[in-house]
């Protein structure tokens, strides 16, 4: 089945997918990554994260979040302090970070498609490789520059 692709404002297509979560109790929503933040294991307009609806997320959860005014971000969560939260993207440099509280959540990824392959957030591989790059953060901006050049 080939699916129809249609570009439409960030702040729209987060109204929409609210709407379908709250209204529709749609299960899940899937949209084509848009950016570089989530490198090297998501890549622009090649990749798709399966998001399901709003809850409390966990330390290395993906969020899908509005953080300021039409602004949003797909990032890894990495603190939680007095309800509110830190994400950072994997592939941004070590100090880029944003916050946003439990009403600004669009949706928790269960799951990407990555080079045409299901990846679910609750598989040993996605666990295998949240926590080798949690571990290896002191060394992502070396790392990102050499998967750069490759």
């Amino acid at each position: 089945m080939n699916a129809k692709r249609i570009e439409v404002e960030n702040h729209l297509l987060m109204q929409e997918i609210t709407r379908m979560f709250k209204e529709r109790g749609k299960e899940s929503v899937t949209i084509v990554v848009k950016g570089y933040s989530m490198r090297p294991f998501l890549e622009n307009g090649r990749d798709k994260v399966v998001l399901a609806p709003p809850r409390t997320p966990q330390i290395g959860d993906v969020v899908l979040a509005r953080v300021g005014e039409k602004r949003y971000a797909l990032h890894r969560v990495i603190r939680i302090s007095d309800g509110t939260y830190t994400m950072q993207g994997d592939g941004n440099p070590l100090g880029m970070t944003e916050e946003f509280t439990e009403p600004d959540i669009i949706g928790v990824a269960k799951g990407f498609i990555r080079k045409g392959r299901l990846v679910s957030t609750e598989s040993r591989k996605w666990r295998r490789y949240s926590a080798a790059w949690a571990f290896l953060k002191p060394l992502r901006r070396i790392l990102l520059a050499i998967y750069r050049r490759i």
